[in-house]
């Protein structure tokens, strides 16, 4: 039980913002979604569909170098976590939890026959 209460001691207060990174992220994504919309669809227009009104070369246009942040910025805000502990950052905190309590089987039963169950476990 001390245990399982030690971790919702430190990992409680990161889920606590999980509902609002949820919201800010799929905020953001219909933001950055409507803009790269808008943004592919002039770039679409400008280079594709009417080139010859351009009179700058597309190799070097600070267009294609905006068009590939944009994409970066939607990729970045695609992959933000809204729970904020990995596994493994789970499985970290939940064995360094529990190390401690690893000898306390030996206080009940001997170290012989803990391995002697374990080995029928195994076995």
């Amino acid at each position: 039980m001390i245990p399982a209460a030690a971790l919702l001691l430190v990992l409680g207060p990161e889920f606590a913002f999980s509902s609002r990174l949820w919201k800010v992220k799929r905020a953001g994504l219909l933001e950055y979604g409507a803009l790269a919309e808008r943004y592919v669809r002039d770039f679409e227009n400008k280079w594709l569909r009417h080139p010859q009104s351009v009179s700058d070369p597309l190799l070097g246009s600070a267009d294609i170098q905006s068009l590939a942040d944009l994409a970066n910025s939607f990729q970045n805000l695609g992959q933000m976590r809204v729970l904020p502990p990995t596994r493994d950052s789970v499985l970290t905190l939940l064995l360094i939890t529990l190390l401690p309590l690893a000898p306390l089987p030996l206080t009940m039963i001997s170290g012989r026959e803990l391995l002697g169950r374990l080995i029928k476990m195994v076995l």
